[in-house]
């Protein structure tokens, strides 16, 4: 459990350092990578906060971290 949340983590900072990335590489030409990728950033975190709110109530993880 611990593992897939420091995963999605990473996963969200590289989505964003790629949408900065893009932001500076394209040079402000209006670009969709930038755009896709923030996009991205956004799902993994709504994807991710879903993910703990059901691993909660399934009793996966406590208030306290996992295995509490």
């Amino acid at each position: 459990m611990r593992w897939i949340v420091i995963l999605s983590l990473v996963a969200i900072v590289v989505s964003m350092a790629s949408a900065l990335y893009f932001m500076y590489s394209d040079g402000g030409k209006g670009g969709n990578r930038m755009f896709r990728a923030l996009a991205l950033r956004v799902g993994l975190s709504v994807g991710l906060f879903v993910f703990l709110m059901v691993a909660y109530k399934l009793g996966y993880i406590g208030p306290r971290g996992v295995g509490s």
